[in-house]
């Protein structure tokens, strides 16, 4: 357990400095943070990120809720880092409906990144490490 949390705060810290291969259109816009700053978002959103490994190929997805109902964001990205090579590929999200929203994804064990862009210039994020089948 202490591996996974190590490899999962490692792979955060090289993501927000490595540089990223952009399969998904435009720059993100959450801009990196000063090292010695504190980082703090108002979590306004419940996210729930998961990977799919039935479906072929596998999908993540990422179910939003605002006050227990679904919330409908302008755009959802996800950010897939390979922990074994560093590299990062962007992936926008397809919507649903009903909150969910979701990517195809290859095999391969990954540090995932869900940021969810909406109204008022809301920005919010959650991740987690997932081997995908």
């Amino acid at each position: 357990m202490k591996k996974l949390l190590l490899l999962s705060g490692l792979a955060l810290a090289l993501a927000a400095c490595g540089n990223s291969t952009e399969e998904a259109e435009g720059e993100e816009t959450h801009e990196p943070h000063d090292e010695t700053a504190e980082h703090h978002h108002d979590q306004v959103l419940d996210i729930n990120l998961t990977v799919d490994n039935e479906a072929d190929p596998s999908v993540v997805s990422v179910e939003l809720l605002k006050e227990d109902e679904a919330y409908e964001a302008d755009r959802v990205r996800f950010e897939v880092e390979d922990t074994e090579t560093e590299e990062i590929t962007w992936l926008n999200a397809e919507s649903e409906g009903e909150g969910i929203y979701t990517a195809e994804v290859e095999p391969g064990e990954y540090s995932i990144t869900a940021h969810i862009n909406g109204p008022e210039d809301l920005h919010e994020h959650t991740d987690d490490i997932f081997e995908i089948e």
